[in-house]
């Protein structure tokens, strides 16, 4: 809806016209205006033009409404569709990241330029997650698309830059899970320590393929000491401000029945009895079938980092190699691969959702093993 207006002023007579545009995410009315035209002809030319402008670029009226804006609206949606560890994982980021380069600028004028280099400068620090900090934002873009804020998404013009481009020491695949002979090894050392507790921990991590957060959370009610079989149910995870909450499992597939083998539950039988002397020493009754399989001095859950000191404990006093405690996962599924279990049963042992993933894991064992090939060949042929 367009209006025109002739006023008066000192210097003669003029035309003036608004424009209704719309109304913005309050409610309130956005009306533009210009003056100063001689004649109504003019004026009504200058309004078509202006009309166009607007359509064209973004869209109308929507110039003071920032990024941060936006983003809080759409976090208030995302909140509703997952979990709390995600999306405290993706309010970190934004606050971390991402907000402190976007927060400010009126989102209709951010430019695919400025999207490229933040990413690029997300790459070149280097930050591992530079391709979630695009698609958090490219999420908040499509976003303000939907609600006809923005008119277009700049985040569609990105080039990503490669992973394998990225700068800094890259490890070797085999720094991410132990040997046979180096998982033998360190348990033995483990068990030396005197700390049964940490043992029992990384025996059943390293014979199960379990995840951290899985065993963490774990419950004696969880266990079937006659069948041989843990149910994963649940997980440990960061809820806001870092807060430790128990929620379910990382997928579907995450859910399952895992089987164990006798000498290791034979080990968390000892630890029970352990744990119910120790805990009643320090007056807890541990007699609860909901009661945690591993817990601190509390009672209560351990901090994530908690593996990690025991570990790193042992392989200083031992002086051993180090991986991560996630590597005792990736240890599981290459000495299964090596042991001959097939890629769908170690899927559904782990909790993969994606047989890919597996794929991946048995590829890169099996492609280690490639240097085998003609040794084998020549002693079945034979000649």
């Amino acid at each position: 809806m367009t209006s025109y207006t002739k006023y008066k002023t000192t210097k003669g007579s003029f035309w003036r016209f608004q424009i209704f545009v719309g109304r913005d995410e309050t409610g309130k009315r956005i009306v533009k205006q210009r003056r100063g035209f001689a004649t109504k002809k003019e004026a009504q030319l200058a309004a078509i033009k202006l009309k166009t402008e607007l359509q064209n670029n973004s869209f109308i009226g929507n110039e003071t409404i920032t990024f941060n804006k936006v983003y809080e609206l759409w976090f208030e949606n995302y909140k509703l569709t997952t979990k709390e560890s995600t999306w405290s994982t993706t309010e970190r980021n934004f606050e971390n990241h991402i907000l402190p380069i976007f927060g400010s600028y009126p989102i209709c004028k951010i430019t695919p330029l400025q999207c490229q280099k933040a990413v690029n400068n997300w790459f070149s620090k280097p930050l591992r997650n530079y391709k979630r900090f695009l698609n958090d934002i490219t999420r908040v873009f499509d976003y303000a698309v939907h609600l006809k804020i923005v008119k277009d998404n700049p985040t569609t013009a990105v080039i990503r830059p490669r992973p394998s481009q990225q700068t800094g020491k890259r490890k070797d695949e085999k720094d991410f899970y132990y040997t046979k002979n180096e998982l033998s090894t360190f348990l033995e050392c483990l068990y030396d320590m005197d700390d049964f507790q940490a043992y029992a921990f990384f025996r059943t991590l390293s014979f199960t393929g379990m995840r951290k957060g899985e065993l963490l959370a774990l419950t004696w009610q969880d266990i079937d000491f006659r069948d041989y079989q843990i149910s994963i149910n649940k997980t440990q995870s960061n809820g806001h401000d870092n807060t430790l909450i128990v929620q379910s499992p990382k997928t579907r597939a995450s859910y399952r029945n895992i089987f164990i083998d006798p000498k290791t539950m034979k080990i968390l039988q000892e630890w029970q009895t352990k744990q119910k002397i120790e805990l009643h020493q320090l007056g807890f009754n541990s007699f609860s079938d909901e009661q945690l399989v591993f817990a601190s001095e509390k009672n209560q859950m351990h901090n994530p980092n908690k593996p990690r000191t025991w570990m790193i404990r042992c392989t200083d006093q031992y002086n051993l190699r180090h991986i991560p405690v996630h590597g005792f996962r990736h240890t599981y599924a290459t000495l299964a691969i090596q042991g001959g279990m097939a890629p769908k049963e170690l899927q559904k042992q782990l909790g993969h959702s994606d047989i890919k993933t597996t794929l991946d894991i048995y590829t890169a064992v099996t492609d280690n093993q490639m240097q085998n090939i003609p040794a084998q060949f020549t002693a079945f042929v034979d000649f």
